[in-house]
């Protein structure tokens, strides 16, 4: 995969969404009476989740076929 300014750009938004993903996680968590500890190792969970998924998707795009 060539690496241009939009990849850069690209791998930022993943970082982003991963990160209001997690955050929505650590709230959900939270509402229902799980203890910090808990929200905060749940949102790092769904962080990682949707920031491997997201970098596997622009990898998966980025190939020529």
């Amino acid at each position: 995969m060539k690496r241009t300014s939009t990849t850069y750009l690209w791998i930022l938004v993943t970082g982003l969404t991963s990160l209001v993903v997690a955050l929505v996680t650590a709230m959900l968590k939270m509402s229902i009476g799980a203890s910090g500890a808990e929200a905060t190792l749940s949102a790092g969970a769904a962080f990682a989740a949707a920031f491997g998924l997201g970098l596997g998707i622009l990898g998966a795009l980025g190939r020529k076929v």
